[in-house]
């Protein structure tokens, strides 16, 4: 178990010795884990951005990782510890960026969003309590946030969707088995 697990554990232990109202230590668990993976990985993000004077595109990478990611799922780690390291990658690679949004950028954004329109949204069954049938919904929500960068033209923003649209395919399901180790050579 990871610190970030154990500390999320330790104060899930915490509130239900102190509060007997809380939520069951499980979902306590759960819940904090990702709120210390969130903080963890934004805040290291934006110290390191703002280091390398790039403070405003990390915000704007982690403003649009977060909102495409709400609407159209994607790849879960199995550890926290890993989740939050991809997290600072992607947020630091995307805010890195420096070139002027091109045709190539375009071509690149409809290439995310045909990637959404396909796999959106994905993994979010026994995550989300967002009933299926609004699932189309979602797909089209997302798709039309990747496409509004045609319009706002923004390298980081062309990045942290691009990265984001991988994170709902196949491939990136089969590359994390295969990097933990889940698939049998």
């Amino acid at each position: 178990m990871n610190f970030i697990d154990r500390s999320a554990e330790n104060i899930a232990r915490s509130i239900r010795n102190n509060y007997s109202q809380a939520g069951s230590e499980i979902a306590l668990k759960y819940a904090l884990s990702l709120l210390i993976n969130s903080f963890i990985a934004f805040t290291t993000a934006i110290v390191f951005c703002v280091l390398t004077d790039h403070f405003i595109e990390a915000l704007m990478a982690i403003v649009s990782f977060i909102a495409l990611r709400y609407f159209s799922g994607g790849l879960h780690m199995s550890s926290s510890l890993s989740c939050c390291l991809l997290t600072i990658f992607i947020i630091i690679s995307a805010a890195h960026i420096s070139f002027n949004y091109s045709f190539y950028c375009s071509i690149i954004d409809i290439f995310s969003a045909l990637i959404l329109l396909k796999t959106a949204p994905n993994g979010i069954e026994h995550i989300s309590k967002i009933n299926p049938k609004y699932y189309p919904l979602l797909k089209l929500i997302a798709v039309l946030i990747v496409l509004a960068n045609l319009f706002f033209q923004s390298t980081v923003m062309t990045a942290a969707f691009f990265c984001q649209a991988l994170l709902t395919t196949e491939f990136s399901y089969r590359t994390r088995d295969h990097f933990e180790g889940r698939i049998s050579k």
